[in-house]
């Protein structure tokens, strides 16, 4: 039986981290180096000015702290204050709360916001791009100085944000983008590279199975450049293979809905299934619920490939339920703040900023590493 196949191939084929575009991962490592930078030259400079007597020793011993504080208002690449973003009242416009990855980027930017004195006006649009549209008209009436927006679709909200963009307000759009043109529809869109997160979900799948086998796929928001660009990445990554996708349906990146959906596609083609690829992570752990309560085994009857990074997929990735996932860090508040200080300090920013991701498999996942 084909079972028997893929899991043979699983167990000689899998893992290889791979790494995308530069994004805010690497800023918050460079972050903790630019202030640790800091921290030695103020120490040398207060050595060479003070002799080394026990006292002042004690009192050179609390200068870090203190340069630690002062190196909280410098930004990753150490060129950056965000001294500026105090005072500052700013709109972030959530497309929907609903899953693990949306509650971790709107924690981030609540946190961030709070880091640095800056008010934070939130929406959540729960799904509604009307609603979304409404909200970002309600900001612009309320006097922010800038949009930070995740787009609950491409289409749907161009009027509301050129309108802000007249107002002279800057928008900056979050892990997903629109269809628009920088600079004039919105100011700069920072998201990660989606179609190459799916392609290395796609090659970890063809490299456990040797290419053969049925696919169930779960989509995301129908009309989100996520759920777009991870179809496109995954289908183009499976041609000229003899993968086959036996299904494909929208579960809207929830995983009640990842695990409903699959309990009826299991019902219809149960036997038949060697492996699924979810849009995201929280619809993955849906599917393997439901694998296990029809009775089959995640990771030797049905290889489950999913994307975003959190921690529930790493421990589902090391308990052999879960193949593999591509992380997609929901954590834009750092970046988003970093950018809104830079175009406040008058720099002109990139139109478009890619964060970076990793392939997770069994030999590379690690549970402190997701959110």
């Amino acid at each position: 039986m084909k079972r028997k196949l893929v899991a043979l191939a699983l167990m000689t084929a899998m893992g290889v981290s791979l790494i995308g575009c530069g994004g805010s991962s690497a800023d918050s490592g460079s972050d903790a180096a630019a202030e640790e930078s800091t921290e030695v030259e103020a120490t040398e400079d207060d050595a060479a000015e003070e002799p080394a007597e026990e006292e002042p020793a004690e009192d050179a011993a609390e200068e870090p702290a203190a340069e630690e504080d002062a190196g909280s208002d410098t930004a990753a690449s150490g060129d950056v204050d965000m001294s500026v973003l105090s005072g500052l009242k700013v709109g972030f416009s959530q497309c929907d709360n609903a899953n693990s990855w949306r509650i971790a980027e709107t924690e981030s930017m609540e946190e961030t916001a709070a880091q640095y004195g800056v008010e934070l006006i939130y929406t959540d649009a729960a799904t509604d791009i009307a609603k979304q549209a409404s909200d970002v008209e309600d900001m612009i009436a309320q006097g922010v100085d800038y949009i930070v927006i995740a787009p609950q679709e491409e289409d749907g909200l161009q009027s509301s944000l050129k309108s802000a963009m007249d107002a002279g307000i800057p928008v900056i759009l979050v892990d997903r983008g629109i269809n628009g043109e920088a600079g004039t529809d919105y100011t700069t869109a920072i998201m990660s590279d989606f179609i190459w997160e799916a392609e290395q979900v796609a090659n970890t799948f063809i490299d456990a199975t040797g290419g053969k086998g049925n696919c169930v796929i779960l989509q995301g928001t129908q009309g989100a450049t996520s759920t777009n660009d991870r179809q496109t990445g995954f289908m183009n990554a499976i041609e000229g293979t003899e993968i086959e996708v036996v299904a494909d349906q929208v579960a809207n990146y929830t995983m009640a809905e990842g695990q409903a959906v699959m309990e009826n596609i299991l019902q219809a083609q149960g036997d038949d299934i060697d492996m699924v690829f979810a849009h995201n992570d929280d619809m993955a752990l849906g599917a393997i619920e439901a694998i296990k309560a029809a009775g089959y085994k995640p990771g030797e009857d049905i290889l489950v490939g999913g994307i975003d990074g959190p921690a529930a997929a790493m421990e589902a990735i090391l308990a052999g339920e879960q193949l593999c996932s591509c992380s997609c860090s929901p954590l834009f508040g750092p970046i988003a703040f970093e950018t809104i200080a830079r175009i406040a300090s008058g720099e002109t920013v990139e139109t478009a900023m890619m964060n970076e991701d990793t392939l997770y498999t069994i030999d590379n996942a690690d549970v402190s590493l997701g959110f």
